[in-house]
């Protein structure tokens, strides 16, 4: 389950060619290479002798900024699990439905997420928290929003409290 985001173009990281050492976000991955990793340059002029598979949100190539693709996918990626959390239908058709259905069980039942250990969950909280930041929807059904919400509502409160708290004259 670890793979389930990573592999399916939903990794937003930043990764390094195995051969050039050049950052890329859109490369070719090999699947039986342990963390062999190359980008489009480097596996059209490299012949390598394991299956590659493209692994990315094209972000490389992408004619707007890395920013604005960013925000696209994150976009997307937030469209993709508010139909997944409405979706009945076990046979859905729609692109990521089944995969955000698999992540959000996932996410639920994982004893590694507690202490960040595990990827899945820390890239599907993370999704979660962006999404809690600009939501207005009450209820939300995307998981997590309304808690972190909260915790963002009370960080919140407790800055103001120590930016006009330490600022109160001593009588």
């Amino acid at each position: 389950m670890a793979g389930e985001l990573h592999g399916q173009g939903q990794d937003l990281g930043v990764h390094t060619c195995s051969e050039c050492q050049q950052q890329v976000e859109t490369r070719w991955h090999c699947t039986e290479c342990e963390a062999y990793d190359l980008c489009v340059h480097c596996y059209t002029a490299k012949d390598h002798p394991h299956e590659m598979v493209k692994v990315g949100l094209g972000l490389d190539e992408c004619p707007m900024s890395v920013r604005e693709c960013r925000r696209l996918a994150i976009r997307r990626c937030i469209q993709s699990l508010k139909h997944a959390r409405q979706c009945r239908n076990a046979a859905c058709s729609q692109k990521d439905c089944q995969k955000m259905k698999r992540v959000v069980l996932h996410t639920r039942s994982c004893q590694r997420k507690t202490n960040g250990g595990c990827p899945v969950c820390k890239q599907f909280i993370a999704l979660c928290c962006h999404h809690a930041k600009h939501c207005q929807e009450n209820p939300c059904i995307v998981p997590l929003c309304l808690n972190i919400k909260q915790k963002l509502r009370q960080r919140r409160l407790q800055l103001r409290q120590q930016r006009f708290g330490n600022h109160l004259p001593q009588g």
